[in-house]
């Protein structure tokens, strides 16, 4: 894939003329100098372009991205997005993509979700799943990775965006494997994630649109029985280079299930795992550490009297 030049950074005043026109209620967490908010386009126009910058200038330096000056497309018109700001350096940390299912399904269809352009799969799935929000297009700047705090301080803003909102107690979307990883490592974590943490009940409604078909040795390898395992394969494959994607290993960490995996052409030929997470099946300590406890019970209060966290079509 030819990679046209990143576009030039979004001038600071542009930036900071964008933070101070939000309300004060969509700043949703602080940390010091570092804030999240949630905006949607028309709000952040110039912070929307910064972001489709740095995704695809932090995309590209892990093997990724669409090749294109800023990674801006139409879904990024109506979806929400929360991202972290740094007020001393005034300039963006990193960001997600936020789609509220049950309002894009309404307004547009399946056709409206990002993970649509990747996976067929009924509306019927859809409609266990919701209210649902689909997560996507998740980065941290490169100069922030070393500290896992921006990270966290972004799953904090998605925690405090469900507990003013408690319905949405399903996220879901697709995270990457790239294709800088050796053949033989992008087996090994699809063949252990198929095998250990698939939702087979949903997964089988799932139909990848571009079905991954690696053909590396796996089997010269003896099958990874815990994901501890499985990282220290992927370090010996990749001579300490490489482990398991940040992002996969955390969203197992929190329950995580996946639901297929497809490869997308137009992300520089990444893997991507449709993955799931229902909030309701955390543990109220875990869940805790970025909802906090307060709302944490909250939350759990909203849900009482369901089925306990467990959609319906996912009951045991």
């Amino acid at each position: 894939m030819a990679m046209q030049p990143i576009r030039a950074e979004i001038p600071r005043p542009e930036l900071r003329a964008d933070i101070d026109a939000l309300p004060p209620a969509q700043r949703l967490v602080d940390a010091d100098r570092l804030h999240v908010y949630c905006a949607r386009a028309g709000q952040i126009p110039g912070v929307l372009q910064e972001i489709g910058r740095l995704r695809e200038l932090t995309f590209r330096a892990a093997g990724e991205g669409t090749g294109k000056p800023c990674d801006v497309d139409l879904f990024d018109s109506y979806y929400l997005h929360l991202f972290l700001w740094d007020a001393a350096s005034q300039s963006v940390v990193g960001a997600y993509r936020l789609g509220l299912a049950d309002e894009i399904l309404a307004q547009r269809g399946r056709r409206g979700l990002y993970t649509y352009s990747l996976f067929k799969y009924p509306s019927q799935l859809l409609a266990s799943l919701n209210p649902a929000i689909e997560l996507g297009r998740s980065f941290v700047r490169a100069e922030y990775q070393r500290d896992f705090a921006p990270l966290m301080l972004l799953w904090r803003g998605i925690a405090r965006f469900v507990e003013q909102r408690p319905q949405y107690a399903v996220l879901f979307g697709a995270v990457s494997i790239s294709n800088s990883y050796a053949p033989a490592s992008r087996r090994l974590m699809v063949d252990y994630l198929s095998i250990h943490c698939t939702e087979n009940r949903l997964a089988r409604a799932v139909t990848p649109r571009r079905p991954y078909r690696g053909t590396a040795p796996a089997d010269a390898f003896s099958p990874p029985h815990t994901v501890s395992e499985l990282i220290r394969l992927i370090g010996e494959i990749e001579r300490g280079q490489k482990g398991m994607p940040v992002l996969l290993r955390q969203y197992l960490k929190l329950g995580g299930r996946l639901l297929g995996f497809s490869c997308d052409r137009k992300f520089a030929d990444a893997l991507d795992g449709l993955i799931m997470v229902d909030l309701r099946r955390i543990e109220p300590a875990i869940l805790a550490r970025y909802m906090g406890k307060a709302g944490t019970a909250a939350f759990r209060a909203h849900h009482e009297g369901l089925a306990m966290g467990v959609p319906r079509v996912l009951a045991r």
